[in-house]
């Protein structure tokens, strides 16, 4: 008898105190029948996707660039020799790309001894570097 007593207590105070709101989360946009939450309005539908978005694509160097500007090595080629054609006065020789190296000719009107040729093939290589970092160049001064 004491278990049922304990039991049905138990029960009655389980059963009492559930929560019987009238604005429950769960059937706030539910009407008697419980069909009010469906949306029957197409109008705003595509919204999102009518919007034109432009996609940067060069956020990842693992994808390929979709561009229409896409870099490759000939843009890589041309910012070399724009490179010796403004910031020097040498005048831009032959450039050729193999792999990860990037060979670099360029010519002058003047006579240079080996040390001096040395020190500003360093200069040029450098000012390429900065505006080339994914080569290692090596560069080559000829007298015209």
């Amino acid at each position: 008898m004491r278990k049922v007593l304990s039991l049905l207590s138990l029960t009655i105070l389980l059963t009492a105190c559930g929560a019987q709101e009238k604005d429950n989360l769960y059937v706030q946009d539910e009407d008697q029948g419980g069909r009010r939450f469906v949306n029957n309005d197409l109008t705003d539908v595509d919204t999102n996707q009518n919007v034109d978005q432009p996609m940067e694509t060069n956020q990842n160097p693992n994808f390929i660039d979709l561009s229409e500007t896409q870099p490759n090595k000939g843009t890589d080629v041309d910012k070399a020799r724009e490179v010796i054609d403004v910031y020097t006065d040498y005048e831009p020789g032959q450039v050729w790309v193999n792999g990860e190296q990037m060979w670099v000719t360029a010519y002058t009107h003047d006579e240079l001894s080996q040390d001096k040729r040395d020190d500003k093939e360093a200069e040029l290589r450098k000012r390429l570097t900065r505006a080339l970092p994914r080569y290692k160049i090596n560069v080559k001064i000829q007298e015209r």
